[in-house]
């Protein structure tokens, strides 16, 4: 009498949890080692995988109790598990990869539009929400260092930020630019201000 047989039949009739521990002592090695080759060495994903296959197995106990050698099926539930854990991890990956793609490519964008019409726009802008907005944006400072360089408060200076990307949208707007104050302030933080060439820099050392 096989003694996984009977271990397999003792949870399936009785519910015993022992039976299972048993069997996931005996065989959880096996497994992991398993399903960590299928999966590329992610130990992470190896263990899911291992989860996996034992929650089968305890589900599915009856009918595998009549399967012959255990080993053989965990080894097969083993590799159908970690292949469907692999490409379920692919989709995944290549649909951020997607996300990512398509955000820049809105960004670029977004940037193409706003580029040829944004100092003219900077222009109509008041000269201390015109410092707000260089200092938040161009310079990429925290609201807090923003406040202190226009001689106000953090969140007089988020105010002041804020009215004036409003009146950037606007302005843009009349021109046939239209995106939303947040759009506007991801494109500004962006790609408002490119790194000289290093070469520029030496000619005035």
């Amino acid at each position: 009498m096989n003694d996984d047989a009977q271990l397999l039949r003792c949870y399936a009739e009785e519910g015993s949890e022992s039976a299972i521990s048993e069997l996931v002592s005996r065989h959880i090695d096996l497994v992991y080692s398993a399903a960590l080759r299928h999966v590329g060495g992610d130990t992470h994903l190896a263990q899911d995988v291992t989860q996996t296959v034992f929650a089968d197995l305890a589900r599915k106990a009856r009918t595998v109790s009549r399967h012959g050698v255990l080993t053989g099926w965990l080894y097969q539930a083993t590799r159908y598990a970690a292949s469907k854990v692999v490409r379920s991890e692919r989709r995944r990956a290549t649909r951020e990869k997607e996300a990512v793609a398509m955000q820049e490519l809105s960004s670029d964008a977004n940037w193409e539009q706003l580029r040829p019409v944004l100092d003219e726009a900077m222009s109509c802008l008041g000269a201390k929400d015109r410092d707000a907005v260089l200092l938040r944006y161009f310079e990429r400072k925290e609201l807090r260092a923003v406040g202190d360089a226009l001689g106000t408060s953090e969140e007089a200076a988020r105010k002041r930020i804020s009215r004036a990307l409003e009146r950037l949208r606007r302005y843009l707007t009349g021109r046939g630019v239209t995106l939303s104050a947040a759009t506007l302030a991801t494109a500004l933080a962006g790609s408002a201000v490119q790194s000289a060439p290093a070469a520029l820099a030496k000619v005035f050392c």
